[in-house]
């Protein structure tokens, strides 16, 4: 059999032309693949990066969260605290209410302050009870000795010793000898006399507002003259110096060297403060409220400015030093 170089050129050239072909394809497969596994890890490192980012942003939320819940909660305890706070100051305000209303009752207040808010009731409360206050530190009010016996009035009566119709300028008190005797008012001590004739023993307190109290018939002193002493300080001791038939306190009360009737003064208390204007017609006690009036409100003012301004100070926030040295 002769061999046929030509058939087995041409099949030669077949074989290589298939093998060529499928290596083709096999490099395209191959570059496919490998272009789909480059894609593939390409998108799952992606995937991995956009998965870390959003456990950052999650753990991140859940950590604002929290602080959030935490937040919440101290708002939470600072509202129920608040609340407490405002409920504890609606029952401190009521109580306060209530007494300024009691107070105005007894200052006589009640119906001229109806219209007016807290702070101007409180205001002119304090002015009010602060005037009377005034006034029964300086003007005489009050028994000079406690818990004694009245026996004789102010006015003409028949002398005990000379038998003689004769102006009585005073009160006598029946008290027993060393009986104290407190001063009614502030005063300094303008007299004092030892006798045993007339009055006997005598003191005289010099008053505020030209008001002027005696003291007669005393045992003993405990004050000097120009000693300054303060209400309900004791002046002295009953006794039965001077004429007279028993121990007892004779006491008088002069205005601008004329006497009044002490009995108006012994019974002047908050309760009858208005009584004594009546009763008394021989002073200007128009003149006299408007004066002291003047006066108390002034100093209440004062006292009101100062509390603010103290007030202010304790509650203004400290400032930063370091704040402070910043250029």
């Amino acid at each position: 059999m002769m061999f046929n170089i030509k058939s087995f050129t041409t099949k030669l050239r077949n074989s290589n032309k298939k093998t060529l072909l499928t290596n083709h394809f096999r490099y395209i497969a191959l570059f496919l693949f490998c272009s789909v596994l480059i894609y593939s890890t390409q998108t799952m490192f992606e995937l991995y990066v956009s998965a870390q980012h959003s456990h950052q942003q999650l753990s991140k939320l859940q950590n604002q969260a929290l602080e959030l819940s935490a937040s919440l909660s101290e708002e939470t305890a600072l509202n129920q605290t608040l609340k407490a706070t405002i409920e504890q100051k609606k029952q401190v305000l009521k109580i306060l209410n209530q007494r300024i209303d009691d107070m105005e009752y007894v200052l006589g207040l009640h119906e001229t302050n109806k219209d007016l808010n807290l702070q101007e009731r409180v205001n002119t409360a304090a002015i009010d009870s602060a005037m009377k206050a005034t006034l029964f530190q300086l003007i005489p009010n009050g028994k000079p000795t406690p818990n004694v016996q009245l026996t004789s009035g102010f006015g003409t009566r028949v002398h005990p010793i000379t038998k003689q119709r004769k102006r009585h300028d005073g009160l006598d008190f029946a008290a027993k000898r060393g009986t104290p005797i407190y001063a009614p008012a502030d005063a300094v001590i303008e007299k004092v006399n030892k006798s045993q004739r007339g009055y006997g023993n005598q003191l005289i307190l010099n008053h505020a507002m030209g008001f002027v109290s005696t003291y007669s018939h005393m045992s003993k002193f405990n004050v000097k003259a120009g000693q300054f002493v303060n209400k309900g300080q004791l002046i002295g001791w009953t006794g039965n110096s001077g004429l007279s038939t028993g121990p007892h306190l004779h006491y008088e009360i002069h205005f601008l060297g004329k006497p009044l009737n002490p009995r108006p003064f012994v019974d002047w208390d908050i309760k009858s403060f208005d009584t004594i204007f009546k009763k008394e017609p021989n002073v200007q006690w128009a003149s006299l409220l408007n004066t002291v009036g003047s006066m108390v409100e002034m100093q209440v003012q004062l006292a009101s400015q100062n509390h603010e301004a103290m007030f202010q100070t304790v509650n203004q926030p400290k400032s930063n030093p370091k704040q402070a040295n910043t250029p």
